[in-house]
């Protein structure tokens, strides 16, 4: 019995391991060096097929010469959007927990959208790093702003109930 339990433990880390691999790994530095390259109006191509995700037509709710342009990973569409009063981000949902979104608007922000909170601290762990200054946003609970003084990109993570919305400008 000892024995048994003991090959357990040591599969333990391949097992985590495993679940940890179905998330879409795109380094935040990535993020914020493509939102740089596009404010400085330079040519800029979106890494994200790079890291897997692939590229949604949503023709029913934004018209082919919309600048936006939505990447994702383990969504599906949300059937009861309404592009009349919600936001764009909310026309997702996931499949599961590393379920991921990104709206990419050509010279804008990028938004990204994630259910899970192991993203989260990936991003704010890596901005941390950088050197990013995290406060709370006036009158907003919810809203974490991530600012570095040499820099002229910020993040905005937005912590709701059902998920994270992240803008990088």
């Amino acid at each position: 019995m000892g024995r048994l339990l003991r090959e357990l433990l040591l599969l333990f880390p391949l097992f985590s391991h495993a679940q940890i691999a179905n998330y879409a790994h795109i380094p935040t530095a990535d993020i914020l060096q493509y939102q740089l390259q596009k404010s400085r109006r330079t040519t800029a191509i979106a890494p994200f097929k790079r890291y897997g995700l692939r590229r949604i037509r949503a023709a029913k709710f934004i018209s082919d010469d919309d600048p936006r342009h939505i990447w994702a990973w383990h969504v599906h569409p949300n059937e009861e959007y309404n592009a009349a009063s919600q936001p764009l981000y909310e026309l997702f949902r996931k499949n599961d927990f590393a379920s991921l979104a990104i709206i990419d608007v050509d010279k804008g922000e990028t938004e990204i959208v994630f259910w899970d909170k192991q993203y989260y601290r990936r991003i704010a762990d890596d901005l941390r790093r950088m050197g990013f200054l995290m406060s709370n946003a006036p009158n907003k609970t919810n809203v974490l702003c991530f600012r570095k003084i040499e820099s002229t990109v910020r993040v905005d993570i937005t912590i709701w109930w059902n998920l994270y919305h992240v803008r990088v400008y």
